[in-house]
């Protein structure tokens, strides 16, 4: 039942003072509304809600962040950490780590994991979007389907200019997913990536760390490391589009795989070092972070069968142009239509997880009982450091290795 369908004033009065009695700071019933599916106390003493409303038996919210400083945020089934400022707007099925702030007239959906101080400025869209801690983003953002990372510090951060949109829909009506940085920078030891201010990223591509990227380009393939990249939007034309006709689709899938790598590795990362060593508060907010990489991942998996689907269409189609480089491109999408199961099976599939070292888990774990995760993270010494990123690689690349070896006609593994 939606619990937003009927207005209950009589409830929301009492239960706006029931908050007030466990300690939440709430501006009164005429600016907020809790609605009935709401458990209480998930809301954490110490919180504020200025101007919301709440919603969603799944919702936390932890002391010290305040709800809806710039006008009315509507807050649905999200995990909030402590010390969260967000502004107007929606924040729906997302989770949003400790210390995050987003100024206002936000739109932030399902699929979303917003770290440890990430802050976003005005106008910002995400959905399926991870950004990992201290990433900054500005105003006027359309950055859904995306995996961020990369950066140190709150001073060496990635970060995503005004005006930034990621294209994560074709003509074909495909969506796709990008990777900048990828899962490493949860380690806190990687270059930033700039992304400037007016630019266009067209999925899928991989953007890596150290990389900067030049207000205003419009760019279409992936960016290397510590790489400057000027790119203009272009005045080619071609005659005779069909978007039922497909050209070679390597690059996109390997790059979705490499996302959905990215995604698990994530979720492995929460599931063995953050999971077993969270405070209490913590448990349920990187539970939720898990959770998101799953509704990532399944999105990705849904859009690539859905291009399957598509492939018999277009290789009919294609044969009948005369065009070379179209025909050239049915044995492929040939491949791709016997190899369909394990196509899905390379997304679907959880990789096989080695054990993490157990020195980092010690070290870590010490560091941790001392430290918020943040520090405990840059206190790790080089040696455990390099262990974790093998750790990480070697989950993220086993989807693209194994989409390869469909590509490349081997046994996929």
């Amino acid at each position: 039942m939606n619990h937003l369908e009927k207005y209950d004033e009589a409830g929301n009065h009492e239960r706006v003072a029931r908050l007030r009695g466990r300690g939440v700071e709430v501006w009164g019933p005429e600016r907020v509304y809790i609605a009935a599916d709401v458990v209480l106390e998930n809301i954490e003493p110490g919180a504020a809600i200025h101007q919301a409303t709440v919603a969603g038996a799944s919702t936390f919210i932890g002391k010290g962040t305040r709800i809806g400083l710039s006008g009315h945020a509507l807050i649905r089934d999200c995990q909030i950490g402590r010390n969260v400022s967000l502004g107007a707007g929606t924040y729906e099925g997302a989770t949003i780590l400790d210390g995050t702030s987003i100024r206002g007239f936000a739109e932030i959906r399902p699929g979303t994991l917003l770290e440890e101080d990430v802050e976003a400025a005005h106008n910002v869209a995400f959905k399926n979007t991870v950004l990992t801690a201290t990433m900054v983003t500005g105003s006027l953002i359309n950055y859904c389907d995306v995996f961020m990372s990369g950066g140190r510090s709150r001073t060496l951060h990635s970060e995503v200019g005004s005006g930034v949109v990621h294209f994560n829909f074709d003509p074909r009506g495909d969506k796709y997913s990008s990777l900048v940085g990828d899962v490493r920078g949860v380690l806190l030891r990687s270059a930033p990536i700039f992304v400037g201010g007016q630019c266009g990223l067209v999925a899928p591509l991989h953007v890596d760390f150290g990389a900067v990227i030049a207000a205003g380009s419009v760019v279409r393939g992936d960016v290397g490391p510590e790489r400057v990249k000027f790119e203009g939007a272009g005045k080619d034309e071609k005659e005779g589009f069909d978007r039922e006709i497909y050209a070679r689709l390597r690059r996109k899938f390997l790059t979705t795989a490499r996302v959905v790598g990215n995604l698990r590795a994530l979720a492995a990362w929460y599931r063995h070092v953050r999971l077993p060593f969270a405070d209490s508060y913590q448990k349920p907010l990187y539970e939720s972070a898990i959770e998101q990489t799953r509704i990532h991942v399944a999105e990705r998996v849904r859009r690539v069968t859905a291009i399957l689907a598509k492939l018999e269409r277009s290789i009919e189609k294609s044969g009948a142009t005369g065009d070379a480089s179209l025909i050239a491109c049915q044995d492929e999408h040939r491949l791709l239509l016997r190899r369909h199961n394990e196509v899905v099976a390379c997304l679907e599939s959880e990789p096989m997880t080695e054990p993490l070292p157990a020195k980092l888990v010690r070290q870590y774990e010490n560091l941790r009982g001392a430290a918020p995760h943040l520090d405990a993270v840059r206190g790790l010494d080089d040696a455990n450091v390099a262990a974790a990123a093998k750790w990480l690689k070697g989950i993220a690349d086993d989807p693209a290795s194994r989409m390869t070896a469909i590509f490349e006609g081997r046994i996929s593994l």
